[in-house]
């Protein structure tokens, strides 16, 4: 096996180590379920096949004993290092990744990729500190919520695309689902929202509260014609479906956006 090399990339649920010449490996840290490489893999490959600007998949070894994926290795700047050694490049770059997005929710659909509102579902359930009635309303809200036909990434944000001399090119698609466009713009507000006190994202190390208030205001001024509609459940479908995450070193601004669902839910049962 190709010796793996140095760190090239890290993240909550995986280390990113050069591997041969021309490739990295993605390997799971201790936590994560060894099943979640195979799917990535599944899916990093089912969006490239309709055309998704997202790195080769080429094999599926195992380190330590757990299985890792190999991809091609993409030479380039990732956005979020590029915006923290620029601040005044930030309304452009998000302007990119906005260009990005909406390209990614307009391809044709990929097989077998999973469908947003089960995913969001079964995320919710698996919130315990919610209770068996909230895990009911939390199903229930996301199953009334208006279906779509987009492939949505699921997790973008700068520190997930890459600037390449060939163009901007997306990592970590183990989120990808098929479902409404508008799912996927909240969840990039969320992941771009300041947090509590000088707290910085762990996908956003070293960010501070003014940058991502920038980040994420030019995002939500990019994406103003889809998010000018009621937002109000599908914020608290995605708040509720994140907090099944555990990333959050502060998420109580994820149940506010919970707790203010439509109480229409709980009328109809």
């Amino acid at each position: 096996m190709t010796d793996v090399g140095e760190i090239v990339g890290e993240g909550r649920t995986s280390t990113v180590r050069a591997y041969g010449n021309d490739s990295v490996i993605k390997i799971p840290k201790d936590h994560v379920p060894d099943s979640w490489i195979g799917l990535e893999a599944s899916f990093t490959n089912a969006v490239r096949s309709v055309g998704a600007p997202a790195p080769e998949v080429r094999d599926v070894v195992e380190v330590g004993g757990r299985p890792s994926v190999v991809f091609e290795r993409i030479n380039g700047t990732l956005m979020w290092e590029a915006i923290r050694a620029e601040p005044e490049t930030c309304d452009s770059h998000i302007a990119d990744l906005v260009d990005l997005q909406r390209g990614i929710h307009e391809l044709s659909l990929p097989h077998d990729v999973p469908d947003l509102v089960t995913r969001m579902q079964s995320k919710a359930s698996a919130v315990s500190a919610l209770s068996v009635s909230e895990r009911v309303d939390a199903r229930d809200l996301i199953a009334s919520l208006p279906r779509g036909a987009g492939v949505l990434h699921g997790d973008l944000h700068p520190g997930n695309v890459i600037i390449a001399d060939s163009g901007l090119v997306a990592i970590d698609w183990f989120d990808v689902s098929i479902g409404h466009p508008l799912a996927d713009v909240l969840r990039s507000t969320l992941l771009m929202r300041p947090l509590a006190g000088e707290t910085s994202p762990v996908h956003l190390p070293g960010a501070d509260k003014s940058t991502l208030s920038r980040l994420q205001e030019r995002y939500i001024e990019l994406f103003s014609d889809v998010l000018d509609t009621e937002t109000t459940s599908w914020t608290a479908a995605v708040a509720v479906s994140r907090l099944a995450e555990s990333a959050d070193p502060d998420d109580n601004d994820l149940w506010e956006r919970w707790r203010a669902r439509p109480e229409l839910i709980e009328q109809s049962r």
